[in-house]
């Protein structure tokens, strides 16, 4: 089951529900009826049960206790208006229509915090387009109809057992949020001045001190005591305290306190709790028991990719992702199904048109130089292409004919590309210019993901299929010019997820931040009625 409960908009009108005893049973039962018709998902759902009331004075406790302790969960009460709520289920109407109308509604209220919580409070539809809605063994009504046999008080605590994502990611990111949330208690940290220059090892800094109590706020510098530096000369320990901060934060670590070091220091610790909040949720979105399935993971936000498998990081390395505000790469998911070796990069109209016909037109030969090829369809032999005028060219631009780049090293696809079908027309792929993967900030892409270490990532993805290809096997087909486009198809498809997380747990159990290149955080901040 995919389906997601409707979001509650607006203050709820209807006030309260009472015990059954007050009613007629076949009333109550008959206007359960009634109000749950407007609902297909509540009709079932009481249908199921004959349309009998489900709550009790004592599970509506256990609602309220449930629905209060989602805030550790970054899912503040108020997203459910617990407030307009509890004093009316204290205080029960008369009115047999109000209390039908709270019972059905209560159980609306219930399903949707638990689907919440268990699958995001946000629909990722909603964000991400692309997004296809993930199958869930396990609905909220499951969920829900379990803590119910459970004794009365052990509802809330079932709930919270039972719901969340299993994950460790998941439950350290819950942990993290508590810490945080007691940083700002204490009064948060304090903004550091502006030193005006780079400041680094051997350099006498006034504000040293204040550096210091704010690298042991985040656990990059041990709380430990320290000799007396009376002349404030910034030392190695702290620099590589620093450079540890400068890491979690997508900063060259170089160990100085420069103006990107400096800004990323000074970000509130309010605005880190948010960016936990939002990011919790987006690990709501995956898949139960995600890290125990075999996927590769791509983190657009940080420019980094990782393999898994049964709980276990198999591998992380760099990867660049589509420049921000131009080319952004979509979050989505697909299944890799096969690989191609020295392949053609069959290239797109837009970038045909925009900005590789401009470039021939002022001088033929840059096709040659280049490898472009001008062919009427993509998929024909070499032979079939066409010559390089002027005329066909101008066909290109039209989408008459079609543009390519022939196989090889100097193949902007690099020797190894990694598919998984979409309608993006995006796909991980090696690429000629590994110096990128220095840079810190690595939106440099048309959309598509290139990835820092090709070689390993099919040697990982194809044994799984094959145990002869070893990293030899795999960097023979890859130098091997005589099989150009040599495609080869995997038997069983591994997951792969591009998601999009500006904060995440990383391996060693440390918090990271990443910029928000895409917008994304803002958006999802909004949904939560963040600032």
């Amino acid at each position: 089951m995919t389906h997601r409960f409707p979001q509650l908009v607006g203050v709820l009108t209807i006030a309260v529900l009472v015990t059954v005893s007050s009613l007629c049973h076949g009333q109550m039962n008959a206007e359960i009826q009634r109000q749950a018709a407007k609902n297909p998902l509540l009709n079932d759902y009481y249908k199921a049960r004959n349309f009998n009331p489900v709550w009790g004075p004592g599970h509506l406790s256990g609602l309220s206790t449930f629905l209060r302790s989602l805030e550790a969960h970054g899912l503040s009460p108020n997203l459910f208006q617990l407030d307009v709520w509890e004093p009316h289920w204290l205080n029960p109407s008369p009115d047999p229509k109000v209390q039908a109308g709270v019972e059905v509604s209560t159980t609306h209220l219930a399903l949707y915090a638990i689907q919440a919580l268990a699958y995001g409070f946000v629909d990722p539809t909603e964000v991400h387009p692309k997004w296809k809605p993930i199958k869930r063994a396990v609905t909220a009504s499951q969920f829900l109809d379990a803590a119910f046999q459970q004794p009365v008080s052990q509802f809330a605590p079932y709930l919270l057992e039972k719901v969340p994502p299993p994950d460790s990611r998941y439950r350290d990111m819950v942990k993290t949020l508590e810490r945080y949330r007691k940083i700002q208690s204490f009064g948060g940290w304090k903004p550091l001045p502006d030193p005006g220059r780079p400041v680094g090892p051997g350099i006498s800094y006034q504000d040293l001190d204040l550096l210091k109590a704010r690298l042991q706020a985040e656990g990059d510098l041990p709380n430990t005591p320290q000799a007396k530096n009376r002349k404030k000369i910034f030392e190695q320990l702290t620099s590589d305290a620093l450079k540890s901060f400068q890491f979690r934060h997508g900063i060259t670590p170089d160990g100085y306190i420069g103006p990107n070091t400096l800004k990323e220091i000074n970000i509130p610790t309010a605005a880190r709790i948010n960016t936990l909040i939002i990011n919790l949720d987006r690990i709501r979105w995956m898949p139960r028991a995600y890290e125990q399935s075999e996927h590769v993971e791509v983190n657009i936000a940080e420019s980094a990719l990782r393999v898994y498998n049964n709980r276990k990081r198999v591998t992380t390395m760099e990867v660049i992702v589509g420049v921000k505000g131009k080319h952004q790469t979509p979050v989505f998911h697909g299944d890799i199904k096969y690989l191609i070796f020295r392949p053609y990069w069959n290239v797109p109209n837009t970038i045909a048109r925009v900005e590789l016909i401009p470039e021939a037109l002022k001088d033929l030969t840059y096709m040659e130089r280049n490898k472009y090829e001008i062919v009427p369809f993509f998929g024909v032999s070499p032979d079939k292409a066409l010559p390089v005028t002027v005329e066909n060219l101008n066909k290109v631009s039209s989408g008459a004919l079609q543009m390519r780049q022939a196989t090889g090293p100097g193949n902007a696809l690099g020797l190894v590309k990694f598919i998984f079908p979409n309608d993006n027309s995006v796909y991980l792929h090696d690429t000629p210019n590994h110096n990128l993967f220095k840079q810190a900030d690595r939106d440099l892409s048309h959309g598509c993901v290139r990835v820092s270490r090709p070689d390993e990532l099919a040697q990982i993805i194809l044994q799984r299929n094959d145990g002869n290809w070893n990293i030899n096997a795999v960097r023979s087909a890859m130098d091997d010019a005589s099989n150009p486009d040599n495609k080869v198809n995997l038997n069983n498809p591994l997951p792969v997820y591009l998601m999009y997380w500006t904060s995440f747990i990383m391996g060693d159990g440390r918090v990271r931040f990443d910029e928000d290149i895409y917008g994304h955080d803002v958006v999802m901040k909004q949904r939560f009625g963040l600032r």
